[in-house]
């Protein structure tokens, strides 16, 4: 259990290890965004393909509805039986699945109409009953009639026979734009086809003119026209039949109408929903936010008008299982990867004979695993550049020229142009690093200045290796920016500059407010309560025989009196000992006295008789010095016994105080609430000082303090701090 303790703390505190994680991490996401990248091409494969399908399906169904108009340019008129033969041999539902019905609308006057009827009933070309109940719907009198007059095939589209298209204000506008351009036209919008072939359809018309009669005005063309050919689109079979149905369960199409060819602007119409059902409502119950979906719109021309789709799927939908799950195994293998390699240097470093056997076997594939591992660690990194020293050719990514305020070149970067921008005052270090690195193999790291093209200084960190490829020398380096670091670490070692300095002032004023405090009390308070005790004596000597209660009550007065003096004297001595007033010698002297007193502690004080030559701050500084060590002896030692020396070595004045207690672990001095070596360690640095701590556990500690008897010409806060364990 010790152990497995002992390896997690030096796990947590290895650098390795965390680069281990890192660089786990770093191979996580490359994998994740490769995975990505991989689906999103396949997506955007699906999307095209699925594009340039339903461009040939409706290409080709306009190309039927062409053709048919081509049929009715082959004789001055076609007959109810030819049309029907026509359709019959196009074979719709097999050939063409999206395209419902072929229809013929004839151009029908008001004064034709009953005519028209008449003619229409009477045909029985195709049924020997004809049509007696054929009659123009809806019912009423317009300025023209645009009637379904053929319609294939009739036992599926029944419902629209004899019905006038131009009844409808937006599609007798349609007629009249195609009627007057001579192109083709379309509905532009859903139509909703009732009855029991119900569905949701489009529908195109192409406008037909009387053979032989001029058609190159506007004017001519009216008279010309006769009718128009049309032909109903099923939406839903139309995309059914021209995408994929594998691509459709992966993912959403929707298909918008949203204008028409000449640029004139239409509200967008949702013509189909792959996730739609017939009751109109989606079964794409996913509300996935846009970071998880691949979307993508495409455009396409359908006769005048303009269709748009919008292809949407799910980035897990493009993925195998076997995918989806590959980062977070990748993420594990680097981190039992890293864990493994951390637990081989362990053991190697705690079974030194085992490890050495073991090295034997091991030795090659560790040195190539230890070899790769720091290669992928240097290069990860947020700039990169390869130098070719031959030609003197660079390549650099894309933060490469941000780092150097750069936009890219148009032509590639050579080395001067990378020199160009090291600050001047680096560029000869820089330069002797890279050759160096280049004729011994060994890698360059350093951390310089750059300038940037705007002329600002930034300051980078520069990795650079040598590398080969095809017997061809070459040199890969990685930049990274470090500006912010270096300015947070110099803000840092001025804040901590200027909180020592606050430290030593505070404790200044704090020993200077407990000299005036202590002198206050002793002037003022001590010389009351003196006089009040003489008063209060006199007193009891003139009470002793003539009021013996009254003189009982005075004396217990005066035993009050003697307690607050007592009080008063040991306030004084905890704010300023009056010893400090005697010189250091008497101070160290009283303190000793005072803490085999309290502790019950052996003490052996080695001093000079001499007394020492030094000022009240240092004097003060050295006393409370003792006085927090002592107290450390009294909470944590567990010592029996302490010896204290305090000598004049050079011109410097040596404090050792040393106990035989437990000792002191390395865990518990870089502990966070280990206040008084803290306060050991600011006031020795105020000083200008130095001390040695010497300790190991069950052997006791030995706390060796420094103080210069003068500055020296020094700041008073440079201080030098030796640990030694």
């Amino acid at each position: 259990m010790l152990l497995s303790r002992r390896f997690l703390r030096s796990l947590f505190a290895s650098t390795a290890w965390w680069m281990g994680v890192a660089g786990s991490l770093v191979l996580c996401l490359l994998v994740e965004q490769t995975i990505t990248n991989r689906s999103r091409a396949e997506f955007d494969y699906h999307v095209d393909n699925a594009q340039i399908s339903i461009q040939n399906r409706v290409r080709s169904y306009v190309d039927v509805l062409r053709s048919s108009a081509a049929l009715f340019y082959t004789a001055d008129r076609i007959s109810r039986e030819q049309f029907h033969n026509y359709v019959t041999e196009l074979d719709l539902q097999q050939t063409f699945p999206g395209i419902t019905n072929l229809n013929f609308a004839q151009l029908v006057t008001p004064e034709e109409k009953a005519a028209f009827e008449a003619s229409v009933r009477s045909d029985r070309s195709l049924d020997s009953r004809g049509y007696p109940n054929f009659t123009v719907r809806p019912a009423g009198e317009r300025r023209e009639y645009h009637v379904l007059t053929f319609v294939e095939p009739l036992e599926t589209n029944r419902v629209s026979f004899g019905w006038d298209i131009a009844s409808n204000a937006a599609v007798s506008n349609s007629l009249e734009v195609s009627r007057d351009g001579g192109h083709l036209s379309s509905s532009g919008r859903l139509i909703h086809i009732t009855g029991p072939h119900k569905h949701v359809g489009l529908a195109m018309r192409m406008p037909l003119y009387r053979r032989g009669m001029p058609t190159g005005t506007v004017e001519e063309r009216r008279r010309a026209y006769y009718g128009s050919v049309g032909a109903g689109f099923d939406i839903n079979k139309l995309m059914v039949g021209a995408v994929n149905p594998t691509i459709l369960k992966q993912m959403r199409v929707r298909l918008y109408d949203v204008g028409r060819g000449d640029g004139s602007a239409t509200p967008d119409s949702l013509l189909f929903d792959s996730s739609a059902r017939p009751d109109g409502a989606t079964t794409d119950g996913s509300y996935a936010p846009p970071s998880e979906l691949f979307v993508k719109r495409v455009s396409m021309s359908v006769g005048p008008r303009v269709w748009s789709a919008e292809f949407s799927a799910h980035k897990s939908a493009l993925m195998d299982g076997f995918e989806a799950y590959l980062p977070w195994v990748v993420l594990a293998i680097g981190l039992l990867a890293s864990l493994l390699l951390y637990g081989v240097y362990y053991s190697l470093a705690t079974a030194r004979r085992r490890a050495v056997e073991l090295a034997r076997d091991m030795t090659k594939d560790l040195r190539a695993s230890e070899a790769s591992l720091a290669e992928a660690q240097h290069m990860a990194r947020v700039g990169s550049w390869v130098l070719d020293p031959l030609t003197g050719s660079m390549s650099w990514t894309a933060e490469t020229y941000r780092i150097f305020g750069m936009d890219r070149f148009n032509e590639t970067p050579r080395q001067l142009d990378f020199f160009n921008r090291i600050h001047e005052s680096d560029r000869t270090r820089i330069e002797d690093g890279l050759n160096k690195c280049l004729a011994t193999g060994l890698e360059f790291d350093t951390e310089h200045r750059i300038t940037q093209f705007d002329g600002s200084e930034r300051w980078v960190h520069t990795i650079c290796r040598l590398g080969t490829s095809n017997s061809k020398r070459f040199l890969r380096g990685t930049i990274m920016d470090v500006t912010e670091r270096k300015q947070t670490m110099e803000a840092l070692k001025r804040s901590q500059e200027l909180l020592r300095e606050l430290t030593a002032h505070q404790d200044r004023v704090k020993e200077d407010e407990r000299k005036r405090i202590a002198r206050e009390i002793h002037d003022e308070l001590g010389q009351t309560l003196l006089a009040l005790r003489i008063d209060v004596s006199m007193l009891d000597a003139r009470t002793g025989r003539s009021h013996p209660r009254l003189n009982e009550k005075v004396r217990g007065a005066l035993h009050h009196l003697d307690a607050t003096v007592k009080t008063i004297r040991t306030i004084i001595n905890n704010l300023r000992p009056a010893v400090l007033d005697l010189g250091l010698n008497a101070a160290i002297e009283w303190q000793v006295a005072e803490f085999r007193r309290r502790s019950g502690i052996a003490c052996d004080l080695h001093m000079s008789e001499q007394e020492f030559a030094v000022d009240d701050v240092r004097a003060t500084s050295l006393f409370r010095i003792l006085q927090e060590s002592l107290t450390n002896v009294i909470r944590h030692a567990q010592a029996t016994r302490v010896d204290i020396e305090l000598y004049q070595e050079d011109k410097r004045l040596v404090m050792k105080i040393m106990d035989n207690g437990i000792g002191i672990y390395p865990e518990s001095r870089k502990s966070s609430n280990s206040f008084g070596l803290v306060g050991v360690e600011e006031r020795i640095h105020a000083l200008n000082g130095e001390f040695l701590i010497t300790s190991a556990p069950g052997k006791g500690t030995t706390l060796t303090i420094y103080i210069p008897l003068q500055n020296g010409g020094q700041d008073l806060y440079d201080f030098k701090l030796v640990d030694s364990r």
